[in-house]
C-alpha cells in the first residue's frame, strides 16, 4: 500500500512539473494563458446485466503554441475498477486545427505501467475529431490508440456524437494474454442535450470488443450521464 501510494505521489509529482515547465514557458513567450475542461461521467447497465461505470475527463492550459495537456479515464464494472489511466503531455501548434503532443502516460489498471507518448490531436476534414498516439512502454513494448468522433446537430442544443475508438498493440505478450494487432475497440454514439453549452446530460450506446491470444469477448453497454465544460 505505501509503495502504491509513493507511487502515485510521483506521477503527480511529474504531472506538476511538467505543468510548470510548459506554463513557464508560456508566460516567457509574453503570450496570455488560457484553459478548457471536458469532463464526462456516465452510468449504466453491460451485456450480461453488470453494472458499469465510466469517466473520462481531460484539459489544457497554455497559450496558441504551447499548451500543458492532460487526459485521465477510468472505468468499473460489476463494482471492480477494470481499468484507469492518466496521461500529461506537452501541445505545441502544429497547422492549422492540429497539435503535437509528447508526455508520459501512467497506467494504474488492469496492470501498472508507464508509457513515453507521442501522437496528434486534430480536426481533419469535415470536422472529424481525431486523437492518434504512440506509447512505449517502460520494457519497450510499442502499443497505439486510435480514437475518432463527430458532431452531428439536429437541433442548437440536441446533438449526436458517433465515435470510435481503438487500443493497439506492436507485438504479441504471452504473459499478459496480450495479442498483436487490435487489443480492443468500441464503437457507440453519444446523444447529449446542451441545457448550456456548459451542461448536458446524455445517453450513450456502445459496443467493445477486446482480442486475447486465441481468444476474444464482447459486450455492449448502455449508459446516462453528465458532461461538464469549463
Amino acid at each position: 500500500m505505501k509503495n502504491a501510494y509513493l507511487s502515485g505521489a510521483g506521477h503527480l509529482a511529474a504531472v506538476a512539473a511538467l505543468s510548470f515547465v510548459v506554463t513557464s514557458a508560456t508566460a516567457m513567450e509574453g503570450n496570455p494563458l488560457f484553459s478548457a475542461t471536458r469532463i464526462e461521467v456516465d452510468t449504466g447497465r453491460a451485456s450480461g446485466s453488470k453494472s458499469i461505470q465510466a469517466g473520462r475527463a481531460e484539459g489544457w492550459i497554455g497559450g496558441d503554441y504551447h499548451r500543458f495537456v492532460w487526459k485521465a479515464e477510468a472505468t468499473r464494472e460489476a463494482g471492480r475498477l477494470d481499468d484507469a489511466e492518466v496521461q500529461a503531455l506537452y501541445g505545441r501548434y502544429l497547422a492549422p486545427f492540429w497539435e503535437l503532443q509528447t508526455g508520459l502516460r501512467f497506467q494504474g489498471k488492469p496492470e501498472s505501467h508507464t508509457y513515453a507518448a507521442l501522437g496528434v490531436r486534430g480536426l481533419a476534414p469535415y470536422a472529424f475529431d481525431v486523437d492518434l498516439a504512440l506509447f512505449v512502454r517502460s520494457d519497450g513494448k510499442v502499443f497505439a490508440r486510435t480514437r475518432a468522433e463527430y458532431d452531428l446537430l439536429w437541433t442548437n442544443r440536441l446533438i449526436c456524437r458517433p465515435f470510435v475508438f481503438a487500443d493497439w498493440s506492436g507485438s504479441n505478450i504471452r504473459v499478459e494474454d496480450t495479442r498483436r494487432g487490435v487489443e480492443t475497440y468500441e464503437v457507440g454514439i453519444n446523444t447529449r442535450y446542451e441545457i448550456t453549452r456548459a451542461f448536458a446530460p446524455y445517453i450513450e450506446v456502445a459496443h467493445s470488443k477486446r482480442y486475447a491470444l486465441g481468444a476474444s469477448n464482447s459486450s455492449s453497454s448502455v449508459r446516462l450521464g453528465i458532461r461538464l465544460l469549463f
